[in-house]
């Protein structure tokens, strides 16, 4: 066992539970996250049903929202997500990473399970192992049995998974370009699209600016590229005040219905009006192909892709 590291910074959306007799007595979930990540919005529903189940039974949860991003930096932005998601509980700013490295984390998420006299008995890192975790969750409370209420299995979007694309960076510091001459870093660049990409690396067609943390279109019709292999697709999203529109294409067609993501609309284009995570692409078969980011009105700045490959 390992005691609880000691918890740093002011800024609390929400009670601040130290306050509490230095939660002296109560059993804690300590959960590491940041808003723009697709697994730790996952893991959100079921903080959800524990803090519902289990904040009479003396079960305190405490989010602590360490950015992976510069824009997860500003509180506002972390408010919303928080309004948009329902969380009810307490959410911790950790901008400068202080508990981060308290705990020696390395991971979005991560939960770390605190018993009734400080230590850290039982951890978890990324998604899935659900029933598990209340497991442990209801056996520090002194609540015996498993709990037959309502179903905390692993989460899966279907009935067969597949290994899909793997997360792709579109910012130089963690990104891999197919383009010939590579990233112009810290630059606005003119960059012309090979005759072929491979999964995992970027295609930038157009004008754009490279940062560390993304590539930004710097013209109407600059476009960014990907080969993947998927049931889903997510992408990081920002653009300046004002927002942005980029259109979305599959192998150079608008996308239909019946693999529209929920943040594209009927004309297969989305609307980049706050920075954070937009599902593209939703399909019940798993998809080979290349999806298109196009700029349609203003610049959009582009982060990170995330795929699944759960199929129905």
């Amino acid at each position: 066992m390992v005691a609880l590291p000691r918890i740093e910074g002011h800024i609390w959306i929400g009670e601040n539970p130290m306050l509490l007799d230095n939660l002296s007595g109560k059993v804690v979930l300590i959960d590491f996250w940041t808003y723009s990540s697709v697994n730790c919005r996952r893991t959100i529903p079921y903080l959800q049903e524990w803090h519902e189940k289990y904040k009479d039974e003396n079960l305190i949860i405490i989010s602590i929202h360490t950015p992976e991003f510069e824009f997860e930096q500003n509180p506002k932005n972390v408010e919303n997500a928080i309004r948009e998601l329902g969380i009810t509980w307490p959410v911790l700013l950790d901008n400068d990473y202080a508990n981060w490295d308290n705990f020696e984390n390395d991971t979005w998420p991560a939960l770390y399970l605190v018993d009734k006299d400080g230590n850290i008995v039982y951890s978890h890192f990324g998604e899935g192992t659900y029933e598990e975790t209340e497991e442990k969750i209801r056996e520090l409370l002194g609540i015996q049995g498993k709990d037959s209420s309502g179903d905390s299995g692993e989460h899966s979007h279907g009935k067969s998974c597949s290994t899909p694309s793997p997360e792709t960076y579109c910012g130089y510091l963690r990104g891999t370009t197919g383009n010939e001459l590579g990233f112009t870093e810290e630059e606005e660049d003119i960059y012309q699209a090979p005759d072929a990409s491979r999964e995992g690396e970027i295609i930038l067609e157009g004008a754009f600016f490279s940062s560390p943390e993304y590539a930004e279109s710097r013209e109407e019709g600059a476009t960014l590229s990907l080969s993947f292999h998927a049931t889903e697709i997510n992408l990081v999203l920002a653009a300046d005040v004002g927002g942005a529109e980029v259109e979305i294409l599959l192998d150079d067609f608008p996308l239909v219905g019946d693999v529209r993501g929920t943040d594209v609309d009927t004309e297969s284009r989305v609307a980049v009006n706050r920075p954070g995570v937009y599902n593209l692409i939703k399909s019940k078969d798993v998809i080979d192909g290349v999806i298109k980011i196009r700029a349609h009105e203003g610049n959009f700045r582009a982060y990170v892709f995330t795929f699944s490959g759960c199929a129905e």
